[in-house]
């Protein structure tokens, strides 16, 4: 993905396909970091299972286990999934203030994405079974796959909304209601929303 990114300059994309890319690309991160949460990060409790007695013979609190994971899981994708979507970003020449915006849905990203792993992993542990892939392969890890998915698709949507909305309005001499709510939602006013939006859907993916 990083060659890809590399290369992306070759494309002379133009502003508006520049960004519809950067989009593009964010939810590409998310989908590859999904499939990483779900195939090493989902297992990890379950791998415990019939060695979990040792855990609770530590002076640690259990909950305690399960954040060590989450964070694990953030911070461990947290840094490369940040690079690709800025080398993404850098090579299509977006502006600052829309590689901001990716940054920000790919925290989100990452927080979300590593609580629905984790969350989902030590509820629907498999306890017998000693083989990661299997794990992962079964109905939580098939669960948690469709989840991340849906949640991306979600994040990015909402943050690309009002992006692509102003392009194709700012061109519209129409003064219709609908017209002028599509340029709202390219208006500073309607990027905070939307911004606000995929914060808090990431905070109650992670939570919940």
């Amino acid at each position: 993905l990083g060659l890809y990114f590399i290369n992306i300059r070759s494309f002379n994309y133009n502003n508006a396909y520049a960004s519809m890319i950067g989009f593009l690309n964010l939810a590409v991160v998310g989908l590859i970091l999904s499939t990483f949460t779900t195939r090493f990060v989902f297992p990890m409790i379950s791998l415990e299972g019939r060695r979990f007695w040792v855990l609770g013979l530590l002076p640690v609190r259990r909950d305690h286990i399960v954040w060590s994971k989450f964070f694990f899981a953030f911070l461990g994708g947290l840094p490369p999934c940040c690079l690709l979507v800025f080398l993404s970003d850098h090579m299509l020449g977006i502006p600052r203030s829309l590689l901001l915006i990716h940054e920000l849905c790919c925290v989100m990203l990452c927080l979300g994405l590593s609580g629905i792993s984790v969350g989902l992993g030590a509820r629907m542990p498999e306890m017998r079974e000693t083989s990661p892939s299997k794990i992962a392969a079964g109905f939580g890890g098939t669960l948690s796959l469709v989840v991340s998915s849906l949640f991306i698709m979600l994040v990015v949507v909402i943050a690309a909304l009002p992006t692509h909305l102003y392009l194709a309005t700012r061109s519209l001499a129409a003064d219709s209601d609908a017209v002028n709510f599509f340029r709202w939602l390219g208006s500073p006013e309607g990027v905070t929303v939307s911004l606000v939006s995929v914060v808090v859907l990431g905070l109650l993916a992670a939570a919940v």
